[in-house]
């Protein structure tokens, strides 16, 4: 299967005026958990049941993880983490004893990190095909 794309045309905001276009990622579809279990039950001896059950108990325990502030790693797929957004401030102006959460993290987000074979066979085995994009012009 190949990975399809669309060139896209952007904006520079640091040149308005020239722009520039880029190859952007179209999803054809959705893998959905379900298909999912039932292609894993499809090429094991696990059932779709059992597949989804594990699935469904793993979310709590991810989640748990996570806020303890653990990375949880899946040995040959990746691993979760936390990664906070927010604000810097300035060291001469304010000590660390002065910090207020509240006033400099401003969310967070679960980060998911590829594992590095699992990388390497995706970008080994890639094709790409391009389908068309809107008027370039």
């Amino acid at each position: 299967m190949a990975i399809t794309y669309k060139v896209c045309k952007c904006r520079n905001p640091k040149f308005p005026e020239t722009p520039y276009f880029k190859a952007t990622a179209v999803k054809t579809s959705n893998y959905a958990f379900n298909d999912l279990a039932e292609d894993i039950a499809d090429g094991t001896t696990v059932t779709k049941a059992d597949c989804m059950a594990v699935f469904t108990a793993m979310k709590p325990k991810i989640k748990k993880a996570l806020l303890a502030g653990r990375r949880v790693v899946l040995s040959e797929l990746g691993s979760f983490h936390i990664s906070l957004q927010g604000k810097s401030y300035n060291a001469e102006t304010m000590q660390d004893e002065e910090f207020k959460p509240s006033a400099y993290i401003k969310g967070s987000r679960i980060v998911f990190r590829p594992e590095v074979v699992l990388n390497r066979e995706l970008k080994r085995e890639m094709t790409l095909k391009r389908i068309s994009s809107e008027a370039l012009a």
